[in-house]
């Protein structure tokens, strides 16, 4: 299915013939045979894996070895700041910076907390120097914050006897993954977030194996708080990973339904002040709906494009008193909504989002074939490995022709780094087997999917509760803009070594 939708973005390759489909099924049966012995013999053979607790006096759990570790992975980072000094600047970036200086509406279509410190970085360095002294500041912070938490989650698997191996491995993977240092410097709300998640994901995992432990602790619970607060702050689908997750905590830790009730009202209270008394203080534009909406925005504009003729007028009416626009079939990009929804009629929306709704089962229901392929399109590189979009960018980019607008930012390399770059390109060589797996999100997808599986196998089903986060955050790509957006699931990658390592552990029998 993901081969068709990437080559023809339609089910063509599947149900265009019978013979087609019969190839396909049987290819589909083939495959899963083929999946089916591959696992269940990795299963097996990790059943029979002895566990190595073989400890370094710098690689264990305390607090020497986290300053170590956290000093190992900021070392490596440190050849791509001064590559790409002062740091790595997308649209977004500048749109939040110009924000951050009052040029442009303050908006909570990037969460204004992140926008708050780009503002003190940026203000930061043009009253000691220029903005780029700026850029470089938020940079700094940037890659120091991601950096401490990716050391204290290898700090924890220490302290929870996770095999040696996998810290290691670990410790690999934080330091020169490419994307992890590109990312680092790169001005993206995603990446602090991604950082939080990790940072979540380690909370729910100590929930879920030492709750008593955790909730008897009123600094632990504080720290809960302040985490799931963060993850909401960063990024709007935050408040998701969040929501969801906390029934999943009251099943799990039932014992403690009273330490989770404070955490919930906590939550929910602090979040109705920030979105309510604060936004209305600080005269906060709240973002668009437009952008929860790219499923039946794009299956509009679809239906339009490929069924113009079979549409009734009352259909093009009602498609069109949302989607005002005359070139809507043209504006439609099966793998990125933002042409379509840009063109969307917020007011519209306001005064009848129940005709929304029903339009759009109308159509499904008319047209389920293309209600599919769109939806699919719109989503497919976030589950199939063989998907390829940008993962990383380079540079800096200011998104204004207004001359009074530009900062003057730019890249001035304080060393340049050859190696460096041809290191990093490894990340758009998606042409090389086993590297491009690396980076696909679609096959970091089924990883995590299978961890959960071993999970079930050994009976272990508390631990379904620590994949929880990761796959919320999943299910919001799977109704983002754009079909693959590595940033938008960075924190799946970034919380990888913690939802496999888990199962490699030593578990204490001592009760006491």
């Amino acid at each position: 299915m993901g081969y068709s939708i990437d080559k023809y973005l339609n089910l063509e390759a599947i149900i265009e013939s019978g013979q087609t489909l019969i190839k396909s099924g049987i290819k589909w049966i083939g495959y899963v045979i083929l999946i089916y012995a591959i696992i269940t013999n990795i299963f097996e053979k990790l059943e029979k894996l002895e566990l190595k607790q073989g400890e370094f006096k710098c690689f264990s759990d305390n607090k020497k070895s986290f300053f170590a570790i956290w000093g190992i992975i900021l070392i490596a980072w440190i050849p791509y700041f001064l590559n790409y000094y002062p740091g790595i600047i997308s649209p977004d970036s500048f749109a939040q910076i110009c924000e951050g200086l009052g040029r442009y509406t303050l908006s909570n279509h990037h969460p204004v907390f992140h926008t708050f410190i780009i503002k003190c970085a940026i203000a930061l360095g043009n009253a000691i120097k220029d903005y780029n002294l700026g850029v470089a500041i938020y940079s700094v912070f940037q890659m120091i914050f991601t950096s401490s938490i990716f050391s204290f989650a290898i700090y924890y698997m220490a302290k929870r006897k996770v095999d040696i191996r996998i810290r290691i491995l670990t410790l690999i993977f934080f330091a020169f993954y490419p994307v992890n240092a590109i990312f680092s410097i790169t001005m993206w709300k995603d990446v602090p977030f991604a950082a939080i998640i990790l940072l979540f994901t380690i909370m729910v995992t100590e929930i879920t194996i030492n709750q008593k432990r955790f909730f008897e602790s009123k600094y632990r619970i504080i720290l809960l708080i302040i985490n799931m607060f963060l993850a909401i702050l960063f990024r709007n689908n935050g408040l998701y990973v969040v929501l969801l997750t906390i029934p999943c905590l009251f099943i799990v830790a039932k014992k403690y339904y009273k330490q989770l009730i404070i955490v919930t009202c906590a939550i929910l209270a602090i979040y109705i002040i920030w979105t309510g008394t604060i936004f209305s203080i600080l005269k906060i534009k709240k973002g668009s709906t437009r952008e929860a909406l790219s499923i039946p925005l794009q299956q509009f504009a679809r239906v339009t494009k490929y069924h113009s003729d079979t549409l009734t007028e009352d259909e093009k009416w009602r498609i069109y008193k949302y989607l005002p626009s005359e070139t809507l079939a043209d504006d439609y990009n099966p793998k990125i909504s933002d042409a379509v929804k840009n063109q969307f009629d917020d007011n519209a929306f306001k005064e009848d989002k129940l005709g929304l709704v029903k339009l759009y089962i109308k159509l499904a229901l008319k047209y389920p074939r293309a209600t599919i392929e769109s939806f699919l399109c719109n989503n497919y590189g976030y589950w199939y490995p063989e998907s390829v979009n940008m993962v990383a960018g380079r540079g800096i980019s200011e998104t204004t022709e207004e001359k009074e607008l530009s900062l003057k930012l730019e890249n001035t390399p304080i060393v340049e780094l050859a190696e460096v770059e041809k290191f990093d390109s490894l990340i758009d060589r998606r042409d090389l087997p086993l590297n491009s797996m690396l980076y696909s999100i679609g096959f970091n997808f089924w990883v995590v999917l299978a961890c959960l599986m071993y999970a079930i196998y050994k009976k272990q089903y508390k631990l379904i509760t620590i994949y929880v986060p990761v796959l919320v955050l999943w299910l919001t790509t799977i109704a983002s803009p754009v079909f693959g957006e590595y940033r938008y699931i960075y924190g799946m990658f970034t919380s990888l070594p913690i939802l496999i390592g888990i199962h490699f552990r030593k578990i204490d029998t001592n009760k006491n």
